[in-house]
């Protein structure tokens, strides 16, 4: 079986691209004598600009939208809004000198300083999926692939995400999407999808995890399973909202291919994948 994982906000609690950018925020303020929270401020208003401004001008409209395929359409559209955000960033400098080996600290330091917090019962998943011989990777939106590392270490996951170059530009990853920049839905779909045509994958059941919208197309192609603090997540009123039903993993449905948890340690609790793997 493939246990395929989202990282911001699914196996963290909360969403680390803040963490990363103040992490080189103070890189720079240390090292250059460079002051970039100001240049980081305009970027992050820029970009809530710029997705409220496509948003409102998209057809259909959010409440016109009733199928997951008018949604996936919706979603896959914003390459250019996601990618010129990604350019104003490199055009900061915001992380220019920065090493793999600086990314991956910034990520380690994050998780022992307690502001980047695992979610509970991934490390325990992780040990079930080790005894069952399963694969796991992950797949985000990410800038850092190294971030990612540090966070994660010392467990060896294969990351398929974004890393930002020697020049400190954000780059896709090499061997995943053409080595363009993963930004949207149907950019981790189709990392997903060359992830699970290799070999070794092709032939078991996938479970992906996610908790955004960007992960929408993955967790409706597979075995799905929602990662959320409750029912009323962003994510879970859109699937609402195209009509597709997400019970919880301790209530599950007749037929239904994608449920919703709290934690990690709710779905081990529920055998959500030893049901899955007995019935592949």
């Amino acid at each position: 079986m493939n246990l395929i994982f989202d990282f911001d906000g699914t196996i963290t609690a909360k969403d680390t691209i803040f963490q990363l950018a103040q992490s080189a925020i103070s890189f720079q303020s240390q090292r250059n004598d460079k002051h970039l929270q100001t240049a980081w401020d305009d970027i992050v208003q820029a970009y809530g600009d710029d997705h409220k401004a496509f948003a409102n001008a998209f057809t259909p409209p959010t409440h016109e939208r009733c199928s997951p395929s008018q949604e996936l359409a919706y979603l896959s559209s914003l390459t250019d809004t996601e990618n010129a955000s990604l350019d104003r960033v490199d055009e900061s400098g915001l992380f220019k000198g920065l090493t793999s080996q600086d990314l991956f600290q910034m990520g380690r330091d994050q998780v022992c300083s307690g502001t980047i917090v695992v979610r509970e019962g991934f490390i325990e998943m992780l040990d079930m999926a080790r005894e069952n011989g399963w694969h796991v990777a992950v797949i985000s939106v990410n800038w850092s692939r190294a971030f990612i590392e540090g966070v994660l270490h010392p467990h060896n996951i294969p990351i398929i995400t974004n890393r930002i170059s020697a020049e400190g530009t954000i780059q896709g990853p090499d061997e995943f999407n053409d080595g363009v920049r993963l930004t949207t839905s149907r950019d981790k779909a189709n990392s997903l999808n060359q992830l699970i045509s290799k070999q070794e994958h092709s032939s078991n059941p996938t479970v992906y995890f996610g908790d955004s919208t960007t992960d929408m197309e993955c967790l409706l192609a597979h075995h799905g399973i929602v990662i959320s603090a409750d029912a009323n997540s962003s994510l879970m009123q859109t699937l609402e909202r195209v009509g597709v039903h997400v019970p919880h993993v301790g209530r599950p449905g007749d037929g239904a291919n994608i449920f919703w948890a709290r934690d990690f340690r709710e779905i081990l609790e529920s055998q959500t994948l030893d049901r899955i793997f007995k019935a592949s």
